[in-house]
């Protein structure tokens, strides 16, 4: 605490501008970056669209945090004006942004007030009227991107963003459980958690549990989106229905998780995946296609094993080997959660954020 308390009395002030504190992504990690900041420095969160709606477990972290909230309102001309008053009145030193409009607002107005500005992409699958906006911020106003990734970082370098101006500080997973050792169970469970969306690739997923020929196992299922038919339909025609556990936005998923022994993955695309990084929490081995930062999260071999994208006998192949092997999976889910424990924790997150906002200090 003593270390905090004077790199507090240092550390230059830092404004966050977002869109909105609802349930997405970006901006769980938005609010979580602004409390633990907090610990170091005065920290000012600005909500570009201060009228809607706002998920209440980011409330709750705020409202144990030191951090003012600002909730904008009035036309953009107006917001403009009002972000860059705060952040002339809060001395702000640095401004972190969270996707497109407020890096391009932030980054504008940051230029203008004369201090650091670092922008935050969490998606490389965007419109191109978006990637135009980011790319004009990036390679203009700011002083850099941060990426969750390094293949976005790598995916927007090709597109003409400036490559040294490119940061990747990947998510960060609070709360990280103590490794799980699992009974032998006798009947295992392949448990998939996600979207039901074309990038999950459900085809591929469930023709490979398919090419399965035994009957040690059950697959789970767990989610929701517009593929639900269609997903129950593939399960019908691959005749693995009595095998196959389908839960709709359950409220157990952490006991489910918690209960099975394989995850699999077989998306076309991510960035550095959520729902892996959930399985590694729960000292899973994972199954996944080696698409976005993946391989980062799984050690081929280590604590799973990656495959090209479609590969169902692949797939069906390493799902084989870790349904025969109690040993194995013993191994590999200890190794999963120190893979976690190792890269992505909160302390790990919190310290990136830090070094870079004492940089230049």
């Amino acid at each position: 605490m003593l270390i905090k308390i004077q790199i507090k009395l240092e550390m230059k002030k830092v404004s966050i501008l977002v869109s909105t504190i609802d349930s997405g992504g970006a901006e769980k990690q938005a609010v979580l970056l602004a409390s633990q900041l907090s610990l170091y420095t005065e920290v000012n969160l600005l909500i570009l669209y201060g009228d809607c709606a706002e998920y209440q477990h980011n409330v709750a972290i705020l409202a144990e945090s030191t951090v003012k909230v600002h909730k904008l309102v009035g036309c953009m001309l107006s917001k403009i004006r009002q972000v860059r008053r705060i952040i002339k009145v809060s001395e702000t030193g640095v401004l972190l942004n969270y996707l497109t409009l407020p890096d391009f607002v932030g980054s504008l107005v940051g230029r203008m007030c004369g201090i650091r500005v670092y922008n935050g992409i969490r998606n490389s699958r965007m419109p191109r009227a978006k990637i135009l906006m980011e790319k004009i911020a990036h390679n203009y106003w700011a002083s850099g991107t941060i990426y969750n990734c390094y293949s976005g970082a790598e995916y927007f370098a090709n597109l003409g963003f400036i490559r040294k101006k490119n940061i990747v500080i990947p998510n960060c997973f609070p709360n990280i459980e103590a490794p799980i050792i699992r009974p032998n169970h006798e009947i295992k469970t392949i448990i998939t958690v996600g979207r039901f969306d074309p990038q999950k690739d459900y085809k591929t997923l469930i023709e490979s549990v398919a090419k399965l020929a035994r009957n040690d196992f059950r697959l789970c299922i767990v989610g929701y989106g517009v593929l639900e038919r269609q997903i129950r339909a593939w399960v019908k025609e691959c005749n693995i229905e009595n095998k196959t556990d389908i839960f709709i936005k359950p409220n157990n998923v952490s006991e489910l998780e918690r209960n099975a022994d394989i995850y699999i993955s077989t998306s076309l695309f991510e960035g550095t995946s959520n729902s892996i990084m959930e399985a590694l929490n729960w000292s899973l081995p994972v199954v996944a296609t080696n698409v976005g930062d993946n391989e980062r999260l799984v050690i081929d071999g280590k604590n799973g094993y990656l495959h090209a994208i479609g590969d169902t006998r692949g797939i069906a192949e390493s799902l084989s080997i870790l349904l025969d092997s109690s040993e194995l999976r013993n191994k590999m889910w200890t190794k999963s959660n120190q893979i976690l424990r190792e890269n992505y924790s909160m302390e790990i997150f919190e310290k990136r954020y830090v070094e870079l906002i004492e940089e230049e200090n």
